[in-house]
């Protein structure tokens, strides 16, 4: 019986463990400056020596390069996608020497551009052969790509969310996993055998194996985004992360403010006014 007391506290012990959820530390918030009109901020993504951002403006089918200086970051050049201007573009990512790839939620296709601001559709919905709710904002809200293995993942948002495995070289999906019909998926990144994927409504970031499709850890930003004491921007009832960037010492998150003000708390806690939005800096914790 005390064998078993010992085996069962033990048992428990790891339970909690793995299904602890680590809040994340704050390091540094950046407001867009000097730019006159609303900005929906989608999607982030690095380069080999740049930064670029989306909007999921319908007039807008531009990568921005971005620079952040201090408290504010900076649109200073953008780069041409070369598609339909009412685009709803929601999420980005890079693979060096061929170019960006990105979804369009409106249509539920995801694009590939060369780095000759050449776009070509390289997966649409209609691949999918079981009946599913496209409905309006629920469909492909993430993309990220194994550069190495031409292996890109792609995230339905909700109602009900999933992650379709698909293989670039012959456009052929290769899994449908992680099903559910509670929650979301606002963005998605690939890093070395692990997928990344930001949960709005929960404020957290989750870590996936690619391989067993299981979820090995999550991290929290939600005392910085949803704090007891107000959220960072008035008259909002939904989370509004939708751009993911992790680099090696930080997780960083974009939010999309839809033009809405920055709250009391958001004021007072980090000096914040205007209606423009934010990308946030965490500390990465070690293992992450």
């Amino acid at each position: 019986m005390i064998h078993f007391l010992i085996f069962l506290c033990f048992g428990l012990s790891c339970f909690s463990q793995l299904n602890k959820v680590e809040e994340l530390e704050f390091a540094a918030i950046h407001v867009l400056a000097d730019y006159p009109h609303t900005f929906d901020l989608s999607g982030i993504v690095k380069t080999k020596d740049k930064c670029y951002l989306i909007s999921d403006k319908s007039w807008s089918h531009y990568a921005y390069e971005f620079r952040a200086e201090g408290d504010y970051f900076y649109l200073i050049d953008s780069v041409d996608l070369g598609i339909n201007p009412k685009s709803d573009i929601e999420s980005v990512d890079y693979c060096e020497g061929l170019g960006i790839f990105y979804t369009d939620e409106e249509a539920n296709v995801a694009y590939y551009s060369n780095i000759e601001g050449k776009s070509q559709v390289i997966f649409n919905k209609n691949q999918l052969t079981n009946e599913l709710n496209w409905g309006t904002n629920k469909g492909l809200e993430g993309f990220a790509v194994d550069c190495e293995n031409q292996i890109a993942y792609m995230a339905k948002e909700r109602d009900p969310r999933f992650i379709i495995t698909y293989d670039l070289k012959n456009q052929e999906i290769i899994d449908l996993s992680n099903q559910d019909s509670d929650g979301d998926i606002s963005d998605l990144k690939y890093e070395n055998g692990f997928l990344y994927i930001l949960e709005r409504y929960e404020n957290q970031v989750a870590k996936m194996d690619v391989n067993t499709k299981e979820i090995v850890s999550r991290v929290s930003y939600k005392n910085t985004c949803s704090h007891p004491n107000g959220k960072l921007y008035q008259n909002t009832k939904y989370g509004m992360a939708e751009a993911l960037l992790l680099t090696p010492g930080y997780i960083w998150i974009g939010l999309d403010n839809n033009g809405l003000p920055f709250s009391k708390h958001a004021e007072e806690t980090y000096g914040l006014t205007g209606n423009q939005p934010v990308i946030i800096g965490f500390k990465r914790p070690s293992g992450f």
